[in-house]
Order: C-alpha cells, then sequence, then structure tokens
C-alpha cells in the first residue's frame, strides 16, 4: 500500500507541475488592438461618402484580410440586347445571394486576387455563391456576372485592393497594420459586419468580426418615419407640398407672361 501511495503521490505531483509549468497557446495568433474608425455612421441629405479606418497588430510573419459586407439580397436588372439596330431592354435578370456591400483588402496581394486559388475573398469567391435567372445572354453567366461587378464597382459598392492593408510598423512580436475603405454615397443604412481575418501559411488561423452600423439621420430621417410611421401625416404633407409648388410656379409663370 505504502508503495501505491508513493506512485500515486508522484503521478499527482508531476501532474501539478504540468499545469504550473504548461502555459498553452491560445490567442497566440489573435490580432491584437482591433479597431475600425469611425465605428459607425451617420447617413443625412449632405451625405457624400466617407472613409473608414481599419488597424490591428498580428503576430509578425502573419498575414491579414479585411472584408467589409453587406447582407445579402436579390438584385433585379434590366439586360439590355440589340435589336433591329437599336438597344433596348430585351429581359430582366435576378441576381441572387449578392450581398449589398462587398469591400476587401489584404497585406498579401496573392490572397485575394489570384483567380486560380481557392481563396474565400475575391470576386472569384464571391461568384460561387451567387446565383443568376432570368434572361440569361447567349454569352453565359460569367459574362454576366463580369458585367454585375462592373456595375457595382461604378457606384463604388464593390472593390477589391490587394495589398493595401498595410505593414506600418512592428513591436514585441507583433506587426501593426493599417487600410482604409471608402464608403460611397450610395451605401444605404443598414449593419454591414466588418471581418478581420489573420493567417499563417495561407490559413485562417484566428478571425475577429466587429458590427458597422449605417443609420440615416437628419431629414432624410424625418421623411422615413413619417412614410413608414405615420403614413397620414406624410401623405397630407406631400400633398401640401405638391399644391404649394403648383401655386409658386403658377405666380413665377405668370408674372413672366406680364411683362
Amino acid at each position: 500500500m505504502k508503495i501505491n501511495c508513493g506512485i500515486a503521490e508522484g503521478l499527482l505531483l508531476m501532474c501539478l507541475l504540468i499545469m504550473v509549468f504548461y502555459v498553452p497557446d491560445v490567442g497566440a495568433a489573435a490580432p491584437r488592438n482591433f479597431q475600425v474608425l469611425p465605428n459607425e455612421l451617420g447617413v443625412g441629405e449632405s451625405f457624400q461618402g466617407a472613409e473608414i479606418r481599419v488597424s490591428a497588430e498580428v503576430p509578425v510573419g502573419s498575414n491579414a484580410v479585411v472584408e467589409f459586407r453587406g447582407d445579402a439580397h436579390e438584385d433585379r436588372l434590366l439586360r439590355k440586347g440589340r435589336r433591329g439596330g437599336l438597344w433596348m431592354n430585351v429581359g430582366e435578370v435576378k441576381v441572387g445571394n449578392a450581398p449589398s456591400l462587398y469591400l476587401v483588402m489584404s497585406t498579401d496581394a496573392a490572397l485575394i486576387s489570384n483567380p486560380d486559388s481557392d481563396s474565400q475573398w475575391g470576386y472569384q469567391a464571391l461568384q460561387k455563391g451567387m446565383k443568376f435567372s432570368g434572361a440569361i445572354p447567349k454569352a453565359g453567366k460569367d459574362k454576366l456576372f463580369q458585367q454585375f461587378i462592373k456595375l457595382k464597382e461604378s457606384e463604388g459598392l464593390y472593390g477589391v485592393f490587394p495589398g493595401a492593408l498595410k505593414v506600418v510598423g512592428t513591436s514585441t512580436g507583433y506587426s501593426r497594420v493599417e487600410g482604409q475603405f471608402w464608403l460611397p454615397d450610395k451605401t444605404l443604412p443598414a449593419n454591414y459586419k466588418i471581418h478581420f481575418f489573420v493567417l499563417n501559411n495561407r490559413k485562417v488561423v484566428d478571425e475577429k468580426t466587429t458590427k458597422f452600423p449605417v443609420e440615416m439621420q437628419g431629414m432624410p430621417a424625418v421623411l422615413t418615419s413619417l412614410a413608414f410611421d405615420h403614413a397620414t401625416i406624410y401623405g397630407l404633407l406631400a400633398v401640401t407640398i405638391a399644391i404649394l409648388a403648383g401655386f409658386i410656379m403658377g405666380y413665377a409663370f405668370k408674372g413672366k407672361g406680364a411683362h
């Protein structure tokens, strides 16, 4: 019994030593000091777009990807084509599972710009989840996807920026990375999400996500509130404005005719 007790005590002591001296490497790859400035946005009648700055500290030697994304929805687009030598609308195309906003940047350009990779970011990844139906052109869905991307890029709502996330300094085993997104004036009020990924050897080892609310402010917010919450008042106000505008225009043209 003494021998067995001695063995048990030895095992217990060994376990205690392991617990004391072994410190698990949990969160060693996690980004530190992840910041989004500003962390929310108000959209009013004078809103012309805004710059959003993203920064964090990642372990030295790691790469990072930042993805700014809106909820998926369905877009309905009119496709144009030539009929009898004239350009006209030839049908409607439905684009399903398309994010309302898609902006992404990386430290390593190849992470989001290589069309042959299996990356989870960039347009090649976005195309895999989108669905097209309706008046599909003869050129196929690939051509339609490219045209859709060009449309969204022209509106400033989509953008892929390889290498735009820059390393601006290092200290205590961490590198500080920074980048900027530009939200266009077409950005709709909604709750967006910003995902920050840390990668080692092109594999995601950690991720942080934060919400980015965009809310309507000023006169647009008042009119929206009236339209949805006080429809009767909104209708009366619209009719009153229309009548006043009619009187003003009539008086102006009458005054010009008198001369």
